[in-house]
C-alpha cells in the first residue's frame, strides 16, 4: 500500500520538481523520502534510488539528522511553513550551509506530505563573514589609529619628562585663557617659577636623580592648583602656571605661598632627603598686558602673551636678585608690593 502511494506522489511531484533549480525533497509522515529532484540527488551526492524510502539518519551525521527530524516535526505539528538556516554533510564529507523552507503538502485522501527547498548560502555566509572581519578590522584599525592620533597628540603637545603641557601646548591654553578673560572680563594670572640651585642638584647627585626631582616638582605643582588652573614645562627646570578667572591679586598671593611652601618640603630620592626652593615671578592679564601701552591701545593676542611671559619672567628674576625662594609681581601700575618673601 505505502508503494502505491510513494510512486503517486512521485507521479504528482516528479515531473514539477525536476524542472526546479534549487535541491527540492518530499518526506512523508515517518520521515522517508518519497520524492527528490536531480538537484538535491547532486547536491547530497547519492542516487534517486538509494535515497527513496530512507531517511536523514541513513545518510547524515547524528547530530544534523536529530536537527532535520526535528525541524520536519515541527512543521508536521504546527502545520506552518518553517525556515531555517542549516548545516548539511553531503556523501563527498564537505559541509554546506543551506536555508531550508519546509512546507505542507495535502492530498485528495487527506495524506501530509512535507516539501523541503534548498538554498546553498554557504558562499553568501561567507562573504557576510568575510565583510563584518572586513568591518571589524576597519573598527579595530580605527580605533588604533585614533589612538595613535590621540598619542602622537598628546606626545606632541606633553614634556616627555614630567607629562606635563610643553610650551607649545602652553601657547595654545593661554591664548584660549586670555580670550575667555576678554569676553568675561575675568583676570589671569600667569606664573613663571625657576628652581633655585637645581644646576647643583645635577652635578652633585647626577641626572637621574635631577629628572627624578623635576618629577616630582611637576606633580606637587599640579597638587597645588585648582583643576580649571593649568602648568606646564617650558624646558630644563622652568615652569609655569595659568590660573584663570581669579578674583584679586590676593588671590593669587595665596596660591603663589602654597606653591613654595609645599615645594619647601623635603623630597627624598634613594633614601635621601633632598631640599629645592623656587623663585616666581607673577604677571596680571589685563593688567599687566598693557603696562606699557597707553589706555585704549590695543595689542595682538600673540603680543599679549608675549609680554606676559617677558613681564613674568622679568618678576621672577626680580625674585632670583632678592634672595631667592620667593615671588615678585610684575607692573609699574600696580600698588601691589613688587617682592614678596616667604
Amino acid at each position: 500500500m505505502f508503494a502505491g502511494r510513494t510512486e503517486k506522489v512521485q507521479r504528482v511531484f516528479g515531473s514539477i520538481i525536476n524542472t526546479i533549480p534549487d535541491p527540492v525533497y518530499v518526506k512523508d509522515h515517518r520521515h522517508h523520502w518519497v520524492v527528490v529532484n536531480d538537484a538535491y540527488c547532486s547536491f547530497i551526492g547519492r542516487s534517486r534510488e538509494a535515497m527513496i524510502n530512507q531517511v536523514d539518519y541513513d545518510f547524515f551525521p547524528p547530530q544534523q539528522s536529530a536537527h532535520f527530524w526535528r525541524q520536519d516535526e515541527l512543521t508536521f505539528d504546527s502545520r506552518i511553513e518553517q525556515e531555517c538556516e542549516e548545516e548539511l554533510t553531503n556523501a563527498q564529507g564537505k559541509t554546506y550551509l543551506v536555508a531550508t523552507k519546509r512546507s505542507l503538502y495535502q492530498n485528495a485522501m487527506g495524506e501530509l506530505f512535507l516539501v523541503g527547498v534548498i538554498r546553498d548560502i554557504t558562499q553568501r555566509k561567507q562573504m557576510e563573514e568575510a565583510l563584518r572581519s572586513t568591518a571589524d578590522e576597519l573598527v579595530r584599525s580605527n580605533s588604533e589609529l585614533a589612538k595613535a592620533t590621540d598619542l602622537l597628540s598628546h606626545i606632541a603637545h606633553h614634556d616627555h619628562l614630567t607629562n606635563l603641557p610643553n610650551r607649545k601646548r602652553f601657547h595654545e591654553q593661554l591664548q584660549q585663557s586670555l580670550d575667555r578673560a576678554k569676553e568675561q572680563g575675568h583676570l589671569v594670572a600667569l606664573l613663571f617659577l625657576d628652581l633655585d640651585g637645581f644646576k647643583q642638584v645635577n652635578d652633585a647627585h647626577g641626572h637621574q636623580v635631577g629628572d627624578s626631582l623635576l618629577k616630582a616638582v611637576a606633580q606637587r605643582l599640579t597638587n597645588c592648583l585648582r583643576s580649571s588652573d593649568i602648568v606646564a614645562r617650558l624646558g630644563g627646570d622652568e615652569f609655569v602656571a595659568i590660573l584663570p578667572n581669579i578674583p584679586s591679586a590676593a588671590a593669587v598671593c595665596r596660591v603663589t605661598e602654597k606653591i613654595l611652601l609645599t615645594l619647601n618640603q623635603s623630597f627624598m630620592f634613594e633614601g635621601k632627603a633632598m631640599s629645592i626652593s623656587a623663585s616666581i615671578g607673577i604677571s596680571i592679564y589685563p593688567i599687566d598686558c598693557f603696562a606699557g601701552s597707553e589706555p585704549g591701545e590695543k595689542t595682538e593676542r600673540e603680543e599679549e602673551m608675549k609680554s606676559l611671559l617677558n613681564q613674568a619672567d622679568t618678576a621672577m628674576y626680580r625674585a632670583k636678585k632678592m634672595g631667592k625662594n620667593c615671588y615678585a609681581f610684575f607692573s609699574p601700575r600696580s600698588l601691589r608690593p613688587p617682592l614678596i618673601f616667604l
